[in-house]
């Protein structure tokens, strides 16, 4: 079965089986493989990254024509892996599957050792975020639960807000907020900002929307508060994250 299994793994990695003289190759790629899976699933992004810049290295050492093939191949599946693990019904799958086609816009634009380097820190940044939908929720209060349902259902909606939800649960806003604070650790409208700033970067590299449509899209008051605030929780403004994984 184990076997069956790393013969699998290559042929999802790439078709041609002759490309490996070895199988030892296929055993290296698959623990590597494995290990990111599993960094990714643990939330510990440093190390994906580490792993999955020693599997790209690898990768483009492997003697074919296209030499970023491969490569492209396997960051492909990983996305394809990951998106499966979630299911249909999970509340962020919509949000899910906005990063899976960013980023495999992305990963097709690739076209040079530097491009899939610079590359990585994106790709598992969204990967993580993808795994993370599938922990426990962060809270077993139904009117948390609810809240943070509200959130993702909403977010290009101009009527999201803490009154807005507080109304609909049937609270007041001051007992929402402290208990959502209490129980998540960031105020319904931090999460707001922040959900909507991780919702945008689907638009951001998978679109050629202007930066400022895409702040108006995801309900931001003006162009220079969604530079703001992408650039509060990004260190960069959206411009630059664009540019950065499409030079």
């Amino acid at each position: 079965m184990e076997n069956k299994i790393k013969r699998q793994f290559l042929n999802h990695l790439h078709r041609d089986k002759n490309l490996f003289d070895d199988f030892q190759h296929v055993d290296n790629f698959y623990t590597l493989d494995q290990q990111i899976v599993s960094a990714l699933r643990s939330a510990h992004p440093i190390r994906a990254e580490q792993l999955l810049e020693t599997l790209t290295l690898d990768l483009l050492k492997l003697p074919v024509s296209d030499e970023y093939m491969s490569v492209r191949f396997y960051y492909r599946g990983l996305v394809y892996h990951v998106i499966r693990l979630i299911p249909v019904d999970n509340p962020n799958v919509q949000t899910a599957l906005n990063y899976t086609s960013a980023l495999l816009i992305l990963i097709d634009e690739l076209t040079t050792t530097l491009d899939f380097i610079y590359a990585i820190p994106v790709i598992v940044d969204h990967l993580t975020k993808m795994m993370a939908f599938l922990s426990p929720p962060v809270s077993t209060n139904p009117n948390v639960t609810t809240t943070i349902h509200l959130i993702e259902e909403h977010l290009r909606e101009p009527e999201l807000s803490l009154p807005w939800i507080a109304q609909q649960i049937g609270l007041s806003n001051n007992y929402l907020s402290a208990l959502f604070k209490q129980e998540v650790g960031e105020s319904v409208p931090e999460r707001i900002r922040r959900r909507r700033i991780d919702a945008s970067i689907a638009d951001l590299l998978g679109t050629n929307l202007p930066i400022c449509t895409i702040g108006e899209k995801y309900r931001f008051a003006s162009c220079t508060a969604y530079i703001n605030t992408f650039k509060t929780y990004k260190q960069m403004t959206p411009l630059q994250y664009r540019q950065l994984f499409h030079t």
